[in-house]
């Protein structure tokens, strides 16, 4: 079972509860309000996220007891499921190593991104940065998906998460053309 659905869920409906009913309220005050709360939510639950997903790496490798089940697995794929890195081919068990220290690393550029949202810095270059590492984050973990999956011989792998990862990076790169733009005309005014 993955522990980030029954955290992520309850979060995006207190979102909604609690924003959802002020989203008609347009003055500028309850604009950044709601921005700063909203951030403050969402690194909580990066937080949260962060703390299990740590316990569950360190407790796979090292077989420490699992909270919830009675032993923690790591799936690469439908036929292969893992019970402990020793049943895990050397190489895979590299390629999920840096899977998931490259997932803790994004978890940390989200929490930089929602502080700066929570700081009213929105359209900045340093969250153009981070968005457009969340995009090339995607890429990089879905070729190694591939390459594991590759090396396993069992191909079951979608495309949407590289399509969703160049799709991020456009997103980013227009985001960066509009603040510079934006600057610009602020320069000539």
């Amino acid at each position: 079972m993955n522990i980030t659905a029954p955290i992520l869920i309850p979060a995006f409906c207190l979102i909604y509860l609690i924003f959802g009913r002020d989203a008609h309220k347009t003055t500028l005050i309850a604009r950044r309000i709601r921005i700063k709360s909203a951030s403050r939510i969402f690194q909580a639950v990066t937080w949260v996220s962060l703390v299990f997903g740590a316990y569950w790496f360190l407790g796979y490798l090292f077989g420490w007891p699992s909270p919830i089940s009675d032993k923690l697995r790591v799936v690469i794929s439908q036929h292969h499921i893992y019970e402990s890195p020793g049943e895990m081919p050397t190489t895979i068990l590299a390629l999920w190593i840096v899977k998931t220290c490259l997932g803790f690393f994004c978890a940390g550029v989200m929490l930089r991104l929602f502080r700066l949202y929570g700081r009213g810095i929105l359209f900045s270059a340093k969250n153009v940065t981070c968005i457009r590492f969340l995009g090339w984050w995607l890429i990089i973990n879905w070729v190694i998906d591939y390459q594991m999956q590759g090396f396993l011989k069992d191909m079951d792998l979608s495309t949407t998460p590289a399509f969703v990862g160049f799709l991020i990076i456009f997103i980013a790169w227009i985001m960066d053309e509009g603040r510079k733009i934006q600057e610009e005309q602020e320069l000539t005014v």
